[in-house]
């Protein structure tokens, strides 16, 4: 598998690194093997949990995390 440079250094991969892939609502997450996220939910809130600081638009990060929102709503209007 080839990762674009940029997105190599973003996420630090070395040649080497293992990774895991798994399916996901959208379509497919690699991640470095053993990594957790740094953002957790806790109450409903997001927390940064991690020791690394997190490189994050945090403006497209929120519109992100409102389109999810409203396709949970959409799709489960009972809850």
């Amino acid at each position: 598998m080839v990762v674009p440079k940029k997105l190599r250094d973003q996420f630090h991969l070395l040649p080497g690194t293992e990774v895991e892939i798994t399916a996901d609502r959208d379509g497919i997450r690699v991640r470095p093997r053993g990594s957790e996220p740094a953002l957790i939910r806790k109450h409903g809130f997001l927390v940064h949990h991690g020791s690394e600081p997190v490189d994050i638009d945090v403006v497209s990060f929120i519109a992100a995390e409102r389109d999810r929102r409203a396709q949970f709503v959409t799709e489960h209007p009972e809850s």
